[in-house]
């Protein structure tokens, strides 16, 4: 196992752990569920932050579109930390090996379109292992090429 597998493993823990603490979405956004938990005014808000008023609304409506080092500004002025993340749907395993499988099912269709051609169709069992075989490749000899979009 090379050092790059266990610090992949590693880090799964750390994200397996994020995803069970995180927290859903208030509906009316963080800016504003925050803001409002502290008592805080747009208007003071806003002077906190250096903005207008009408700025800081605009920002609580429509937060996603707010930019890395303004959302950590606004924390700062509510006395909070911005923490962002992209945390991974499934574990990287699975997603390395789907990604596999889906590359190998390309290749092998290629491949088997050109036998066909050639009427040296192979059965669907020798199919099986050679998919097996290509998977196997692309995660053990050719990683790489994993993500390639050709082929």
């Amino acid at each position: 196992m090379d050092s790059k597998t266990i610090l992949r493993r590693n880090y799964q823990k750390k994200f397996d752990a994020l995803k069970k603490a995180m927290i859903e979405i208030p509906p009316q956004g963080w800016l504003k569920t925050i803001r409002e938990f502290l008592g805080m005014t747009t208007t003071q808000l806003a002077k906190r932050i250096g903005v207008s008023q009408p700025r800081v609304f605009a920002m609580e409506k429509n937060e996603k579109n707010i930019k890395i080092s303004t959302m950590e500004r606004i924390a700062d002025a509510l006395d909070c930390d911005f923490v962002y993340a992209i945390v991974p749907r499934e574990k990287f395993d699975d997603i390395i090996y789907k990604q596999a499988q889906k590359k190998a099912k390309k290749i092998l269709s290629k491949v088997n379109k050109n036998m066909g051609l050639e009427n040296q169709l192979a059965e669907k069992d020798v199919l099986e292992d050679v998919l097996k075989d290509i998977v196997r490749d692309l995660l053990y000899k050719n990683s790489k090429k994993l993500w390639d979009e050709e082929e």
